[in-house]
């Protein structure tokens, strides 16, 4: 009778043995998993190479209850791309107030060139009366001397006053081109939105990590 109840325990612990180990195996493969979630999600969106290995291999024994968000943070590198795109329109938006002051500089120093051209176009009405100079020399000859004098200094006045329109004309474009370009580097969007993209991908890494620590319990 105790030969068969001896016989009976040792058939009991030869079938319970293998299935401790598979526990203790699939614990330990668990907890390895909880350690890798445990870094950033911008490490985990770059390579989920180890955690896909570890899944493998215990996929098959795990409940769909804690498999699924398993495999959804072993899958995180589809988020590299939105992830990276986030962080660095993130970082893009915090470096542009110094952009937008800039721009408001640039846009104060084209509207002063602006006004000074302005002035210097409706300078040019004077070759009215250079016109008019003109034609007081043709009547008046006792004053032809004089009024040569005030035709070349007219004449002069007006050839300076191009060359200023033309180089405020050149400065303008060049200011418009400058503020295009600054304009070009603001980045739209609201960080809550791209915010949001990392959060969705931190929030498959936090409930792995909680799937995890529920199982193990």
């Amino acid at each position: 009778m105790l030969a068969r109840i001896l016989a009976s325990q040792d058939c009991y612990r030869s079938t319970l043995h293998p299935l401790v180990r598979l526990q203790a195996t699939i614990a330990n493969q668990l907890r390895q998993l909880q350690k890798l979630f445990s870094t950033s999600v911008e490490e985990l969106v770059q390579d989920s190479t180890e955690v896909q290995k570890i899944l493998a291999r215990i996929e098959s024994e795990l409940p769909e209850t804690i498999l699924h968000p398993l495999w959804q943070a072993g899958h995180l590198p589809f988020f590299k791309t939105e992830v990276a795109t986030a962080r660095r329109r993130i970082e893009a938006r915090r470096s542009q107030p110094s952009v937008k002051a800039d721009i408001r500089e640039k846009c104060q120093l084209i509207n002063a060139k602006k006004a000074a051209l302005d002035a210097k176009t409706k300078s040019s009405t004077s070759t009215e009366r250079l016109a008019s100079l003109k034609k007081e020399r043709e009547e008046l000859q006792k004053r032809l001397r004089e009024n040569e004098q005030l035709i070349h200094d007219e004449e002069v006045s007006i050839a300076n006053s191009k060359q200023e329109v033309d180089s405020l004309t050149n400065q303008l474009k060049a200011e418009l081109s400058e503020l295009h370009t600054l304009r070009q580097r603001i980045v739209t969007g609201e960080d809550k939105d791209d915010e949001a993209v990392i959060a969705k991908a931190d929030r498959i890494r936090a409930e792995a990590i909680h799937a995890i620590e529920k199982f193990l319990q």
